[in-house]
């Protein structure tokens, strides 16, 4: 056979290996106005939820093609401590890290059709370094069957503030091919692209970043943190503006879909909060193993995804390509 031949053969084969399995999900080029998010826009936006009425499972026949070896996949990650200053702003970027805290928290903003909306968002460990995660349904709008626009990422924001870095846009959002067709809740969970970099750095050497634990077990002691607006935790303004904290102990519902906890309602704008184990209040940082979807007014709990670690992987995967 021909050396070229058996060249563009061999080429083919590596490239074909590593090819994502699109079957996991749909990635879509966020459309971003860079002066769409105007200081009143933001404060206008309103907080997104979802209520369910018990526990709600696949409409549908699809399922998870799991043509991946589970145990290849990775399963956890371990926090990263940011390396640079979160101030972007100011020319010394490689400033003295104890200056400002992790801040792989913040708020997600979004729009359609002319309405603004807000949810939770959070800067996720990965090679890449601008992976970000929270709710599926803060990335793809169901009404139109189509991914949100004006999608826009500010990690610290507190107190109707921005955070040191200022808003960061979104390059690319994909959330679960079975969310997309099937509005199916058990996969409420979605990830973006961060369009960053300074000085040939990713975000999270400026924000730190949450680890990740996708099989954790059962009663999981979490922290969830997020943006609740006309919520019930106690301490918080419950106001959309500020970032607040609940703990509590999480355990697996019964049909092992949902992670569960009997609490009072987190609040609109929760929505894509990382529910986080280990948590190191002094780091601000631990690992995340679902999001706040739902508040199961029914039975009184709030409902967190199981995430299933072959499809992570593969939401990652198509962000990179």
């Amino acid at each position: 056979m021909n050396k070229k031949i058996i060249f563009y053969f061999l080429t083919a084969l590596v490239v074909l290996t590593f090819k994502t399995d699109s079957s996991y999900s749909i990635p879509t080029i966020s459309k971003y106005d860079e002066n769409y998010w105007t200081p009143e826009k933001m404060k206008n936006a309103k907080p997104l939820t979802i209520k369910n009425i018990g526990l709600r499972t696949r409409s549908g026949d699809e399922t998870i093609k799991n043509t991946t070896d589970s145990s290849k996949v990775t399963k956890s990650m371990q926090p990263l401590e940011r390396k640079y200053d979160a101030n972007t702003k100011v020319a010394n970027v490689e400033a003295n890290v104890d200056q400002v805290n992790n801040i792989p928290i913040g708020r997600l903003f979004m729009s359609k059709n002319g309405v603004d909306y807000s949810c939770t968002a959070s800067v996720i460990n990965t090679n890449d370094g601008n992976i970000g995660f929270s709710a599926a349904h803060c990335l793809y709008h169901q009404n139109t069957s189509s991914y949100f626009d004006n999608v826009m990422f500010s990690p610290g924001y507190d107190n109707d503030q921005d955070g040191p870095i200022g808003r960061v846009p979104i390059a690319k959002m994909a959330v679960p091919l079975r969310f997309i067709n099937n509005d199916d809740d058990t996969a409420d969970y979605g990830m973006m692209l961060f369009n960053f970099n300074v000085n040939g750095q990713p975000l999270k050497f400026f924000t730190g970043a949450l680890g990740w634990q996708l099989v954790p077990g059962d009663n999981i002691q979490t922290t969830f943190r997020g943006y609740p607006n006309e919520g019930e935790l106690v301490g918080c303004p419950n106001d959309g503006e500020h970032l607040c904290t609940w703990q509590g102990v999480v355990t697996r519902a019964k049909n092992d879909a949902y992670y569960n906890a009997k609490t009072k309602e987190l609040g609109e704008g929760a929505s894509g909060g990382p529910m986080i184990m280990n948590y190191d209040p002094n780091l601000n940082l631990g690992l995340l193993f679902s999001d706040y979807s739902s508040y199961d007014e029914l039975n009184d709990q709030i409902l967190a995804p199981m995430i299933d670690p072959i499809e992570f992987q593969a939401l990652i995967g198509e962000l990179t390509l």
